[in-house]
């Protein structure tokens, strides 16, 4: 079975066209199934990505309200006086500066609901906490190695983790919070001193109620991370790892979405970075929460269904076909064994092998009529009339050039004579030679010999050959340019002129596929008027065998003899010259060598 498949041309063109059938089933069954799960995802993952935005806007707009926030610090001169004394002189006492500050830090934390304290770090080490719980100020050591840089004059976000690392009396307010820190300054001349930080504590609570409102799945993780790693929010309460949490390295003003395997399953994840204020929003789930759709179910089915029915087909179609290829292979056997009596059985079907048996039992009985008598004949005639036409060239050539050399013995130029005479038994030494093709080369040295003669007689003239060395190798009827050449000195030559010029052009040309030898014949000497070109044209037309005048006889022996070898499309274009001035003669042949003309 295999090797039918391969053996046969049309089998495997066939075979070809079920598997591209498939192919593409296959192909747009994938695209498809990947644009409903895409979707699928798209839809299931939309509450998603809008919480996750919402949590980023809950931050931002914390950290854009936050100067709104400090207002009651810089409302009053007297009391901003006062928070600057307790910064700058680390040995006052709270209490004799509390109640002052005490009313600013409450007045803060009434701002918002979910400010859950103060903290105040002076630049000459100490460290405040204000509980609007108690509505208290109390100072608490400050841990210097924290590992956080305070940076004078930036808005920074801490941690839950770093503010417990400040300082080990540290009250957290609330399970967990994180801290909105601004700076403290004071002038000094026109420059500001910075004298220490104000840390504004907000509970997460805001977050994990945002969360709980969506209505979202219990396994969805989502966190806020700092450009650090520090986490501000996590939704499952774990703020001392970031392990088993998907969170991708983002550039600045990035949105990454997509999907990853963590601890064997498969999650979606999207993060968002925050570029103003430094800070990563990210969610990840499991992809098992996804709804499977129906429609991919059908869609695997029916490209299933095609492909298999495409199979099939090809199957039982090769079968049914070969039985009767190998029917017409074993007639064509024994028609080639030389049986031209035996004939194909017909088939009752009408398909298309049935027609080619049918074509193929009458084909042999013609060929069995017809084989040798037609064959031999036809190439007897196209010899026979190939050879008569070159050879009614010759007298017709002899008859001018012996007039011409008359013409040169009558005004004693004896030189010009003898010379014109070894010019003329150079060609027709050639001539005698039997051979009916020659190279397109060897055409042009005999055409050179023809313009020499001339020469002598008509001085007032130049010629030109424009021809590629690689075309001359290509074959050409004998004789074919030298009628046309001795057709301009009888006719276009114009004794009276200094200026006549014959051109001999040959180059390769295209069309569609096929190369072609264009031949070109120009002069600048008689033109032709449009009625003679038509009769011209007309004279062309008739089998030059049938002629019974001599004017034209040259151009019609060249164009049938080109007809003859080369088929219809080589025959000769006669015209006027450029700007109507002169004669053109042009013909094609195709690139063949001299010994495949023979």
């Amino acid at each position: 079975m295999i090797k039918k498949i391969i053996s046969g041309y049309y089998s495997r063109m066939l075979l070809l066209c079920i598997a591209i059938v498939c192919t593409v089933t296959i192909t747009l069954f994938i695209l498809c199934n990947s644009l409903i799960e895409q979707r699928q995802r798209a839809e299931y993952l939309k509450s998603y990505d809008i919480e996750l935005n919402n949590l980023a806007s809950i931050l931002s707009s914390k950290e854009d309200a936050l100067a709104n926030t400090l207002t009651p610090v810089f409302s009053s001169t007297s009391r901003y006086q006062t928070l600057c004394r307790l910064y700058k002189d680390r040995n006052l006492s709270v209490s004799s500066v509390s109640y002052s500050i005490i009313q600013m830090m409450r007045e803060i934390c009434q701002y918002d609901s979910h400010c859950r304290g103060i903290l105040l770090r002076t630049g000459n080490g100490r460290l405040f906490q204000y509980s609007p719980v108690y509505d208290t100020l109390v100072s608490i050591p400050l841990t210097l190695t924290t590992g956080f840089t305070f940076t004078p004059y930036q808005l920074q976000v801490l941690s839950d983790a770093q503010l417990e690392a400040l300082s080990p009396e540290y009250e957290k307010p609330s399970d967990h919070v994180y801290g909105l820190c601004s700076t403290l300054f004071d002038y000094q001349g026109t420059s500001m001193l910075p004298l220490g930080q104000l840390i504004v504590l907000y509970t997460t609570s805001e977050f994990a109620n945002s969360v709980a409102s969506a209505y979202l799945a219990e396994d969805a993780l989502f966190t806020i991370t700092d450009k650090d790693q520090n986490i501000l929010y996590s939704s499952d309460g774990n703020y001392e790892s970031l392990e088993h949490r998907i969170l991708p390295n983002l550039s600045e003003g990035l949105t990454v979405s997509g999907s990853q395997n963590l601890d064997g399953t498969k999650h979606f994840y999207a993060s968002v970075w925050n570029v103003e204020y430094d800070y990563q929003t990210s969610y990840q789930i499991p992809a098992s929460g996804v709804a499977q759709s129906s429609s991919r179910f059908i869609l695997a089915a029916l490209a299933s269904l095609i492909c298999f029915a495409s199979i099939l087909l090809y199957v039982v179609t090769l079968q049914r076909s070969d039985r009767k290829i190998k029917t017409i292979q074993t007639g064509m056997g024994r028609v080639g064994q030389n049986n031209l009596d035996y004939r194909l059985p017909v088939p009752k079907s009408n398909d298309e092998f049935t027609q080619i048996i049918l074509s193929f039992n009458r084909m042999c009985d013609e060929l069995q009529q017809n084989v040798e008598k037609a064959y031999l004949y036809e190439i007897s005639q196209k010899k026979a009339e190939l050879y008569a036409m070159q050879t009614s060239i010759n007298p017709h050539f002899l008859y001018n050039t012996l007039e011409q050399i008359r013409v040169q013995i009558m005004q004693r130029r004896y030189g010009d004579a003898s010379q014109m005479i070894l010019l003329l038994s150079k060609m027709y030494r050639n001539q005698t030679r039997r051979n009916l093709y020659v190279s397109i080369g060897e055409e042009l040295n005999l055409c050179e010999n023809l313009i020499n003669l001339y020469m002598y007689r008509f001085g007032n003239f130049e010629y030109e050959f424009v021809i590629d060395h690689s075309i001359k190798i290509y074959g050409i009827p004998k004789n074919t340019l030298h009628p046309l050449i001795e057709n301009y000195f009888t006719h276009g030559l114009v004794p009276e002129r200094d200026d006549n010029l014959l051109t001999v052009s040959v180059h390769a040309v295209w069309e569609g596929e096929q190369e072609w030898l264009e031949f070109s014949i120009d002069d600048n000497g008689a033109s032709i008027s449009e009625e003679d070109l038509a009769v011209l044209e007309e004279k062309l037309s008739q089998p030059v065998l049938d002629r019974k005048e001599d004017n034209g006889f040259a151009l019609s022996n060249v164009n049938a003899r080109l007809k003859l070898v080369f088929g219809e499309a080589s025959r000769i274009y006669p015209s006027r010259g450029t700007d109507g001035c002169g004669f053109r003669v042009r013909f094609r042949i195709p690139p063949v060598l001299p010994e495949n003309l023979q």
